[in-house]
């Protein structure tokens, strides 16, 4: 009787899965396929080359996408053209 070896050793598999960094909710599967539909946020300029661009954040939904923007701090939004106030005198027509 001899000995066979039936099976090969096969080194271990680094699997990434992105976690929404909004609710820290899976967003690809495990197996490495497609992943669900998700958001990018991204810095522009991005400091990085074409090939080499790494989002700033990723959220899985719209409503996540809100609460990130909401939370997000950044320079004072000037009102828009309807938003201002009009000077005094002059009507809307």
């Amino acid at each position: 009787m001899g000995w066979r070896k039936t099976g090969l050793f096969h080194p271990a598999e680094e699997v990434l899965i992105m976690t929404c960094d909004v609710c820290e909710r899976d967003i690809g599967y495990e197996d490495g396929r497609r992943p669900h539909e998700h958001f990018r946020v991204s810095r522009h300029p991005n400091p990085g080359a074409i090939d080499d661009q790494a989002p700033a954040v990723i959220v899985c939904s719209r409503e996540c996408l809100r609460a990130f923007a909401a939370n997000t701090p950044g320079p004072d939004r000037a009102p828009s053209l309807s938003d201002r106030a009009r000077p005094p005198g002059k009507s809307k027509t």
